[in-house]
């Protein structure tokens, strides 16, 4: 044990609880799946923007609670150097009345669609939540939120001294 504690057995023994607890049916040699799953971990966040945006919208509408039509409502997201814009297209058979916006730092949240339905859509950036304005007009929902500043920002901590 001259090697700061590491001995093959202790390994050994590691390897084969792995092997047992964490193979998800595969079988248990094989671990090519847990490198296939960190690639794609990896390929989607390293992905161009524009690419993330996609990547976004296509998660957002498989979550979105559908309208009565089964879809969710669709929706433009842009940015611009100083806010997120969101605009959804609000079908005539709703209510624009009825809706609610609400905003998080992350994402937004449209509820008042029929049949309680509500829909989640995430955002490029982050946000300034109590920053939003919701507009509507012409069947178009618009939603503007202020961007957060990047997190360049530093906080002094503190030093305690004992001496």
């Amino acid at each position: 044990m001259s090697d700061g504690g590491w001995n093959k057995e202790s390994w050994d023994t590691f390897k084969r609880w792995m092997q047992e607890s964490l193979t998800f049916g595969a079988p248990q040699d094989d671990f090519r799946w847990v490198t296939d799953y960190v690639d794609g971990i990896l390929k989607e966040a390293l992905a161009a923007p524009e690419r993330q945006q996609e990547i976004a919208k296509a998660k957002d509408v498989s979550r979105a609670a559908p309208s009565p039509s089964g879809r969710p409502l669709a929706y433009e997201l842009f940015q611009t150097h100083r806010h997120v814009i969101v605009r959804f297209a609000v079908p005539g058979r709703i209510n624009p009345r009825r809706l609610r916006v609400f905003a998080g730092i992350q994402r937004i949240r449209v509820e008042g669609l029929p049949s309680e339905g509500k829909q989640t859509v995430a955002l490029p950036a982050l946000v300034y939540g109590d920053s939003a304005r919701a507009l509507f007009k012409d069947g178009v929902l618009q939603v503007k939120l202020m961007k957060r500043p990047s997190n360049d920002r530093y906080d002094e901590v503190f030093i305690r001294y004992e001496d």
